[in-house]
């Protein structure tokens, strides 16, 4: 079974990152092969969204650094704030 990561639910996104990254060592993935393949597993926006970022097709390390950003920040900003 591949992994599948839903933009609806970006919290399962370091989930989705590992099963990927378990799947990618599994079949000797390089980073570069990695940086390239992480986004058959998305939806088209995400796909569109994730290609733009720094590291895809080069360097999977930077890509998911870059990726682990965006969706923090997003993350932090539904938060609600708490006096």
């Amino acid at each position: 079974m591949s992994p599948e990561f839903d933009s609806q639910n970006p919290e399962e996104l370091k989930e989705f990152l590992e099963e990927f990254e378990k799947l990618a060592k599994r079949y000797g993935l390089t980073t570069k092969e990695k940086a390239k393949m992480v986004v058959k597993y998305v939806d088209k926006e995400t796909k569109k969204f994730w290609k733009r970022l720094e590291g895809y097709e080069n360097d999977y390390a930077i890509l998911k650094r870059k990726i682990m950003g965006a969706y923090l920040k997003t993350l932090l900003e539904d938060k609600p704030m708490v006096a």
